[in-house]
Parts: C-alpha cells; sequence; structure tokens
C-alpha cells in the first residue's frame, strides 16, 4: 500500500554543502514524493524520480524548471526505508538541514508524524532476472531473493579504511538500528579542495565523521560506520525509481551517488512491466 504521513513534522538546521540554515517540512500527500523551494516564488514541486537527477557531486540533486534541492539522499533514504510513498517536503532553502549527518533524525521525525496508509498500491519493480552493472572497478547487481537485502563493499587506500563490507536485510527495524545512524564521512585531506568548490560549508565534527592521517577525529558510532553510510546513500538514491522493490539480492561495490542512479535507472529500464 501507499503511506504517507497523519500530520506535518518540521526539522531545521544547516545544510552540509551550502552551508545555508534551513526548516524543511515533511507534508501528508498523495500524488508520489516531491520537495518544494518555498523560498523561491513561483517554484513548483520537484518530483523524487531519478530523471530529474541534476548531479551527483558529493550528494545527489534534484531539479526541474522552476528550482533545484541539494544533497537530499538521507531525507528520501529514511522515507524509502520507513515505506512512506508520498509526502511533499517544503523547505525555504536550497539543501536539507544535514543535523547529524544521518538520517537517524528524519526517520524519528516520521514516525512522529506517524504514518498513514493511502488506498492504491504503489507499483512494485519486476525484476525477473540478475541484472549487473560496472564501470571499472566499480559494480552493481540485483537478482530475484527471497528477501530483500543489500551488500555494499567500500574499498578506499587510506590505512584507517581499508576494505569494509555489510550486508543486512532491508526492513524498517534493521534500517533503524543498523542504517540510520550511520553518518556521512570525508578525509581531512579534502576539506580544503570541497572547500575551495564550495561544497561542505557546512559541514563539522557534530554532523559528519572526519578521517584524519593516523586516526579518526570523532568517535565512531559502530567501527564499520562508513560502508553503513553507503549503504543509507544506496537506499536514498534507489527511492529514485519511484517503485517499491522486490524481494532482491542487491550486491554493490565501490559504489556512490552518480553509479547508485544509473543503476536505479537501470533497474526501471528492466522492470518486466516496462
Amino acid at each position: 500500500m501507499r503511506k504517507t504521513l497523519q500530520k506535518s513534522v518540521s526539522v531545521s538546521g544547516v545544510g552540509l554543502h551550502t552551508g545555508v540554515p534551513s526548516t524543511m517540512t515533511f507534508n501528508p500527500a498523495e500524488n508520489g514524493i516531491s520537495f518544494l523551494r518555498t523560498d523561491i516564488p513561483g517554484a513548483e514541486p520537484i518530483a523524487a524520480l531519478a530523471a530529474n537527477v541534476s548531479s551527483t557531486l558529493r550528494g545527489t540533486n534534484l531539479k526541474n524548471a522552476t528550482a533545484e534541492v541539494w544533497t537530499v539522499e538521507h531525507v528520501l533514504s529514511a522515507l524509502n526505508a520507513l515505506g512512506i510513498t508520498d509526502v511533499l517536503v517544503e523547505m525555504d532553502g536550497p539543501e536539507p538541514p544535514i543535523m547529524d549527518g544521518s538520517s537517524l533524525l528524519f526517520a524519528k521525525a516520521v514516525q512522529e508524524a506517524g504514518i498513514k496508509e493511502l488506498e492504491n498500491n504503489r507499483p512494485t519493480l519486476k525484476i525477473n532476472r540478475k541484472i549487473t552493472y560496472s564501470s571499472g572497478n566499480i559494480s552493481y547487481s540485483a537478482e530475484p531473493a527471497d528477501k530483500l537485502t543489500l551488500s555494499f563493499e567500500y574499498i578506499h587506500n587510506h590505512p584507517l579504511v581499508g576494505r569494509q563490507t555489510y550486508t543486512l536485510e532491508l526492513t524498517p527495524e534493521n534500517y533503524l538500528n543498523q542504517i540510520a545512524p550511520a553518518r556521512t564521512f570525508g578525509f581531512e585531506e579534502e576539506l580544503e579542495f570541497l572547500k575551495k568548490h564550495g561544497l561542505a560549508k557546512g559541514g563539522s565534527l557534530e554532523n559528519a565523521v572526519v578521517v584524519g592521517k593516523d586516526k579518526f577525529l570523532n568517535e565512531l558510532r559502530f567501527p564499520d560506520e562508513l560502508v553503513r553510510h553507503k549503504i543509507l546513500d544506496l537506499v536514498g538514491d534507489l527511492s529514485l525509481t519511484a517503485q517499491n522493490l522486490p524481494p532482491l539480492k542487491i550486491v554493490c561495490s565501490c559504489g556512490g551517488h552518480k553509479h547508485n542512479v544509473i543503476f536505479a535507472k537501470l533497474l526501471l529500464e528492466n522492470s518486466e512491466d516496462k
């Protein structure tokens, strides 16, 4: 069944990349997930669809002819994992508040608002064979299974990271306990580059894990928090199919926003009802 919220709920903070303060309000809706820039006169809602992705540089941005929203993957991740299919997300700035760098506070806001079932069903992807995608050392696959599981392998040459892997069955409970608290992360050596390119203006040790030269600059929530956050991002980006994921075994190695979105489009293209 399609699901929305019982009432509106708001959160506030600064955007990760823009550093601009914003208040974001989740509102009940019945026409899918969309984002509305209330600070732009005449702006129209931007549907959360893979076709509307405008950039995947350090986040997933969406755009239509009237407005753009930045870094929406954490919001979409929480909504997707909790089964929310219909919500109007109003924002009075260009980017959702980063909060603590995870999706946990968004998920808690949704739970606070309450979930309401709508009368009709949402389409489900029909994947009847193994779908694969690769680009260099990056690979994805999805194949029919008894339950929906996600496996991710994150590899980095930094000695504190190396190779991290994580697998889970994607259920609301598993997501809330194992994935939602995992924060976004970056490397200390990248910070100057990011700032020069107008990114991470709102980033701090309060909302991101920072990997230093020989130590983490803040305390980890999980020993493998980085790969768990990669799964968090993947759950958000896969929601851009705007369809339910059926029982699948999804495996990813070294993916990121750009390739998550490509893979989401590939799943749509290979759904048997198209």
